[in-house]
Parts: structure tokens; sequence; C-alpha cells
């Protein structure tokens, strides 16, 4: 438990104002430990999301959606891969630049973030990738809402591969990024200012990897996005979300045994 003291303890000397008086007692309050940050020295309740983490979260992952999924198929890993170091670098002294529900689940399961503040990121994420859905239908000739299949963002898996080896894709591939960015922005490590790039690096070999077979969508919030938009099948995209967040339960547990902290 930590102690927060609201209060600082004043004593007047009695023999400056004619009387006695008792010094007053500082006001403190418990918090558990898994749930403090500092603030200017203080311990201070980390009890949710601010608007400013909120307004990062969303504004990214909108441009993540708009950008990644505008993308020519053929330039998918690059321009994903370089909207994300993007966006790391934009939002990440704003919110930490989570971007992807899966990320900050598992964060949350290593009590780096609280459950309130993990559940705000994770609805301002999908939202914000509903958002760049949308912006696709107005400057992107031909792109309408509904469209299905084809419009930009969706994905398929491959010809032949079963929702078992969908979510095993997504699982591993998720899990994979999860460690990239625990071990190059959250342990205390000589990576920390080229985290963006590392992330980034591991996005693109990722895309070039598992693309053709699932489209590695590696993010909740970017298969939920176009799939709301353009009205793609909930049971298939359920497939992605349910591999997605288990890769990130196991990148926390993974990183639990990895990283001595």
């Amino acid at each position: 438990m930590a102690i927060s003291c609201l209060q600082r303890a004043v004593c007047v000397p009695a023999h400056q104002r004619g009387l006695r008086v008792a010094p007053k007692v500082p006001v403190c309050v418990s918090i558990p430990a898994s749930g403090v940050k500092k603030r200017l020295g203080v311990a201070v309740q980390d009890s949710g999301a601010t608007t400013t983490e909120l307004a990062a979260e969303f504004t990214g992952s909108t441009l993540l959606q708009l950008i990644g999924g505008a993308a020519p198929a053929a330039l998918a890993a690059p321009a994903n891969a370089l909207a994300v170091m993007a966006m790391i670098f934009a939002f990440g002294g704003a919110s930490g630049a989570h971007l992807n529900p899966a990320v900050s689940l598992m964060l949350l399961l290593r009590g780096k973030v609280s459950s309130g503040k993990a559940i705000a990121y994770m609805v301002a994420q999908v939202a914000g990738c509903v958002l760049g859905a949308l912006l696709c239908t107005v400057l992107i000739p031909g792109v309408s809402i509904g469209q299905g299949l084809g419009a930009p963002g969706t994905f398929a898996p491959a010809a032949g591969l079963s929702s078992i080896g969908v979510f095993a894709w997504e699982a591993l591939m998720t899990a994979a990024l999860g460690l990239v960015v625990y071990g190059c922005a959250v342990v205390n490590s000589a990576f920390k200012a080229a985290a963006p790039v590392g992330i980034s690096a591991y996005v693109a070999a990722a895309i070039m990897t598992a693309g053709a077979y699932s489209g590695c969508v590696i993010n909740p919030a970017r298969a939920l996005g176009p799939a709301i938009v353009f009205g793609m099948s909930m049971s298939s995209v359920a497939v992605y979300v349910a591999g997605q967040m288990a890769g990130g339960a196991l990148a926390a547990g993974l990183a639990g045994l990895i990283h001595k902290e």
C-alpha cells in the first residue's frame, strides 16, 4: 500500500497566537500500490484515462486505419509499418500510443495500466478505426458504406485456411507484436528511444510473412472498424478478434517470464 498525504501538517506556535492550538494532522489515504503512479513526486491513483489520452488514442487509430486501409495491397507492409512508427512518435508522449486493444490488454495484465484506462483506450481505438474507415468512403471514389469485402481495410483468409488457422496466425503474430512493444518500450531498456523503429520493423515483417495467409490484421480495432462500416461477416471477424486478444494475453504471460522487473 502506498500512502499519499493530501495536506501538509501545519503548527502555529501558541505564543504567536495568544492561545493554545493543536497541530493539524496530515490527512492520509491508502492507495493500492498496483494503481499508483508518480506525478510531481506525489503518489496518485491511476483510475482512468484523461481526455488528452483518449484524444491521442482516437486520433492515432483514425490515421492508422485511414493510411493502412487506403494503401494499395502491394504497399501494405511499408505503409502500415511507417504509419505505426509515425503515430508512436506523434502520440507516444500523450497516451503511450497503444493504438491496439491487444496491446492495452497486455499492459493491463502486466499491471501497467488500470482496468478503467484499458477499457477506455479500447473504446477510443475502435471508434477511431470506425472513423478512419468512414473517411475512406469520403476520400476514395467508389467506396461506400456496406460495400463488403474489397473495401479499404477489409480482410479475408487465404483459400483453404481454416478458422483455427486464422486464429493461430493472428494470435502468434499479435503475441510477437506485444513482446516487441514490451521489450522496446515498456521495460527499462537501452532501446526505448528507438522503440518506434523496432515496433514498425516488426509490423512490416509480420505483414510480409502472414499477410498472404490471414491478412495479418494483428489489431482488434483495425478488424472491427472496417467490419462495422463495410458490413463484413461478424462471425468471421470474431475469429480474428479472439485470436488477437489471445495473442495479447499470451504476450503478457511471456513478458512476465522473460523480463525480470
